[in-house]
């Protein structure tokens, strides 16, 4: 079973067509510094998708991923949730069946005043912080986060290993760190680099590297990186920053696997 970082970046993506700052002429020079808005698929018995954002369709193929089993949003931003009307199509016209779908009740909600009945095409699960769903073989836990109403991130268990996937938020709420502690990998929000704009909901790097030694897991995957708000960082230079934690800390890059067992 594997996990795949199908984008990295936050809600700018990099490079941006309308910056010249150092960073994004990196990911213009080189194509492995390019950082698609984030998301994730779990590749396994089923292939489940988390978030569906601007560029998932590219995402999809360049991944050759054409099989979507199940879809788990943690928010409805537009960098998460922008090509819903993609996976409609895909839900109407090639699955001929409503999409399998979770998602909290604030969410669901939201779409449907942006968007009307997303239930024609789809079957959507309802969860709230602490609960848990089951597919092919896989927990995934709802996991309160400090960002915009009724956000979400996900616990996901293999039975071999635990990985959080918390790509918007701010200093985690106290009561959710005991679901979170000991797990074997945290994908968490990185967006700033030194001054954080917006505090109580996204980390800047120096926090993203605290909480996970507070909450003791075996590896930290950067994401959701801006790489030019404020000051801006290049990839090359995040990776000198990490190479003092050794393989406990990680850059995720579009087209990541890791092996959940």
């Amino acid at each position: 079973m594997e996990l795949v970082f199908l984008g990295t970046g936050a809600g700018n993506g990099v490079p941006e067509f309308y910056c010249n700052c150092r960073v994004c002429k990196e990911a213009w020079e080189d194509p492995r510094y390019r950082r698609t808005r984030c998301a994730v698929a779990l590749c396994g018995e089923g292939n489940l998708l988390f978030d569906a954002p601007p560029e998932l369709s590219s995402q999809l193929l360049r991944e050759q991923l054409s099989r979507i089993d199940c879809f788990f949003l943690t928010h409805a931003h537009h960098d998460h949730c922008a090509a819903l009307g993609d996976l409609e199509l895909y839900a109407r016209f090639h699955r001929k069946e409503r999409l399998p779908s979770v998602m909290s009740s604030e969410t669901l909600e939201e779409l449907q005043s942006r968007h009307g009945s997303v239930e024609e095409w789809m079957d959507v699960v309802p969860i709230q912080p602490g609960e848990t769903v089951h597919r092919f073989g896989v927990s995934i836990t709802a996991v309160e986060v400090a960002h915009s109403r009724g956000t979400l991130g996900y616990l996901i268990d293999t039975r071999a290993e635990r990985t959080a996937y918390l790509p918007d938020t701010g200093p985690l709420p106290h009561r959710m760190r005991d679901l979170l502690t000991g797990i074997e990998n945290l994908i968490l929000d990185a967006t700033f680099w030194e001054e954080n704009w917006y505090p109580g909901k996204h980390l800047a790097f120096e926090q993203t590297i605290q909480t996970a030694r507070e909450l003791n897991v075996g590896v930290l995957y950067l994401t959701h990186l801006s790489m030019h708000y404020g000051k801006p960082v290049t990839s090359q230079e995040i990776e000198s920053a990490i190479e003092p934690y050794g393989g406990k800390v990680r850059l995720a890059y579009d087209g990541l696997r890791i092996s959940l067992g």
